[in-house]
């Protein structure tokens, strides 16, 4: 979202079943990530976001990154994400996987040969609050011809929808078993602090443990608990061990993107690299002797000025305009 990576106009259209999308925006540097912002027919005005990324550090023929939307715009709420605001509903099977193929058809040729293709269902929208996310996710195998690709998933965990989790579930050891990467997107150990980052009803991270302890099976990753630091809110290790077995789960400490809304909200993350804040320092050093396995995970700072967070290059377009 800076001069240095301009919103380009785009007129496209992809078709994959009955979903007919409308490509309008690219922005991005292709040697990192690109957003793209796009809408559906029967759907005007309902704008969502998906993402071609890469790991900086790797070519494109050893990791690719595919970031979907589940929904147009997202109910959620939280206060450091731009998603959230002008909700529009569920996006269907084929809406989702029409982001997922336009992207492999950017790059054919990596397709059946990148050792580590991601498919995250992680961009605009709660994937749990949407009934068609599981049946997309299955039917991924039959669409992308990479044996060894990855579905990754990130979910706030809304409560009432163990139906939902339970279908996923299924679906990951039908399909995906051992190649299954997925988080739980927790960001702070207090209760009342993560009822107000994220206003919905959420299950308690006790529900989350006892899930998760399913969900991990032999063979397959550990369950992620992603903690986006904020300066201020709470990030007790007593209480994760307390709760979380380190033997089905691994914790991922993130910076807090910087976002419209959580400049708005007064939210200010605590670090930008393992070594600039006291507080960090702390939680790193603790960390080392807790016993689970951890990421330090601080993306490219070029990705802040590309505005890859969620919900920007939405808000970005609409601003254009």
């Amino acid at each position: 979202m800076t001069r240095e990576f301009p919103q380009e106009p785009l007129s496209e259209v992809f078709c994959c079943g009955s979903a007919r999308l409308r490509i309008l925006a690219r922005q991005g540097d292709p040697g990192l990530a690109e957003v793209y912002v796009g809408e559906f027919d029967g759907r005007p005005f309902s704008r969502v976001e998906f993402v071609d990324g890469l790991d900086s550090r790797l070519p494109r023929e050893e990791k690719w990154i595919i970031n979907v939307s589940t929904q147009a715009g997202c109910p959620i709420g939280c206060l450091f994400c731009d998603a959230g605001g002008g909700f529009q509903g569920n996006l269907g099977i084929d809406e989702m996987l029409a982001q997922v193929l336009y992207m492999a058809g950017r790059h054919p040729s990596h397709v059946k040969t990148c050792a580590k293709l991601k498919i995250h269902f992680a961009r605009m929208g709660e994937p749990a609050l949407n009934d068609a996310v599981p049946d997309a996710i299955s039917r991924l195998p039959d669409l992308i011809d990479n044996p060894g690709f990855w579905c990754c998933l990130a979910t706030t965990a809304p409560a009432g929808r163990e139906a939902w989790f339970e279908r996923l579930l299924n679906v990951k050891e039908a399909y995906f078993r051992g190649r299954f990467q997925f988080q739980f997107s927790v960001n702070t150990t207090d209760d009342a602090e993560r009822a107000r980052l994220m206003p919905a009803r959420l299950w308690g991270l006790e529900n989350i443990a006892r899930y998760g302890e399913r969900f991990h099976r032999p063979g397959d990753r550990r369950v992620v608990l992603n903690f986006a630091l904020a300066s201020g809110i709470p990030f007790d290790l007593d209480r994760i061990r307390g709760v979380f077995d380190p033997r089905a789960f691994a914790l991922k400490l993130t910076p807090l993107n910087p976002t419209r809304r959580g400049a708005l909200s007064g939210l200010r993350t605590i670090f930008r690299d393992a070594h600039n804040d006291a507080a960090a320092e702390r939680i790193f050093d603790e960390l080392s002797e807790s016993g689970y396995d951890f990421i330090i995970s601080v993306g490219d700072g070029r990705e802040d000025a590309i505005g890859s967070n969620c919900g920007q290059a939405v808000l970005r377009a609409s601003l254009l305009q």
